[in-house]
């Protein structure tokens, strides 16, 4: 599963001026008591400032993200086909293009958003049997602690045995009839 390794921070044309947007220090992130939406909730986002945060790098590297490659080949494909199939069927060029561009985007999102679903029940999975691994793990250490614990007890108890015996047998023989 290929995660998304790019550091933000590191394209080239990104200051600290762009990617940052004033905050209330009350409600800062960073504050002891803020909850994450505190921020959302405090500083509404307008479109100018989202559209800042957008750069040439992103459009760059976009084939970088999960799922992304696949999602442009499916709908690159169904695009073709459909727009073709419109053509084949006498609709005029721009009507077919239209409705190519149209299947390529809907087709796109839509296989774009299945591998991401795909991606996030994977990963709920790993996590499930992660835990059942370590939960397992531990009752076998305890199983085992527990083992230990009675091997030892046995032990402590064959080594009394075995002394007492060793003591009886040290005893002269008149005294062992009494």
């Amino acid at each position: 599963m290929a995660e998304d390794t790019r550091d933000p921070s590191a394209s080239p044309g990104v200051t600290d001026k762009t990617r940052s947007i004033p905050l209330d220090p009350e409600k800062s992130p960073t504050a002891p008591n803020a909850t994450p939406n505190d921020y959302a909730a405090t500083q509404p986002a307008t479109l100018s400032e989202a559209v800042k945060t957008i750069h040439t790098e992103d459009f760059k590297k976009v084939h970088l993200q999960p799922c992304v490659r696949n999602a442009f080949l499916y709908g690159i494909i169904a695009g073709f086909a459909f727009g073709g199939l419109k053509l084949v069927l006498r609709a005029p060029v721009p009507n077919a293009a239209n409705w190519a561009a149209g299947t390529f985007a809907g087709a796109s999102a839509v296989t774009y958003e299945t591998c991401q679903y795909r991606r996030q029940k994977e990963r709920a999975g790993v996590q499930k049997v992660v835990e059942i691994i370590d939960r397992r793990k531990a009752e076998r250490e305890k199983a085992l602690t527990e083992r230990r614990e009675a091997s030892r007890r046995a032990a402590v108890e064959r080594a009394a045995k075995k002394e007492a015996e060793r003591l009886e047998s040290l005893k002269p023989w008149y005294k062992k009839l009494f």
